[in-house]
């Protein structure tokens, strides 16, 4: 039992590296290639406060933890209006109350370093298995959620 356990940690390890590197990869090929869009809208672009995106970014992660943990209910507030539309708070309350039926309490245990400062790609260790949470959040304050992806638990 011990051996597959450890098997699977190798397993999970090696996914997980293995996706950090295919982060890198694309970042590297899309900064080698030159920029297509015109000055002007390159200007338009708003400059992103990167220690502030960050602190949301935990904020925001532990919000959405407390939440598949049972602990509170995530609150619209942590939502984009446009997330909301596509997604309203009680359908993403009952995928986290799924998701906590079929893994478990989670903790966050990993964050892998992405290129895109507004994003985070996280790995829950959860009670039966570990799951993938990708999360992006505005640009500028209040940096609501404005996308979310749990992928599919690797069970223990």
């Amino acid at each position: 039992m011990t051996l597959q356990k450890a098997r699977s940690g190798l397993v999970l390890a090696g996914l997980v590296l293995s996706a950090g590197f295919s982060v890198n990869a694309l970042a590297q090929d899309a900064a080698a290639k030159p920029a297509e869009a015109p000055a002007d809208q390159a200007a338009a672009q708003p400059k992103v406060d990167a220690a502030a995106v960050d602190a949301a970014l935990k904020q925001r992660l532990q919000a959405v933890v407390a939440a598949i943990n049972g602990k509170s209910k995530i609150a619209a507030s942590n939502f984009s209006e446009p997330f909301i539309k596509e997604s309203p708070v009680d359908a993403v309350q009952k995928a986290f109350d799924s998701l906590r039926s079929g893994t478990g309490s989670c903790q966050p245990v990993g964050r892998m370093q992405v290129s895109n400062p507004i994003t985070a790609s996280v790995l829950l260790s959860c009670q039966k298995g570990f799951v993938p949470l990708e999360m992006a959040v505005e640009p500028q304050a209040p940096y609501r959620i404005t996308g979310m992806l749990l992928r599919p638990a690797y069970w223990k």
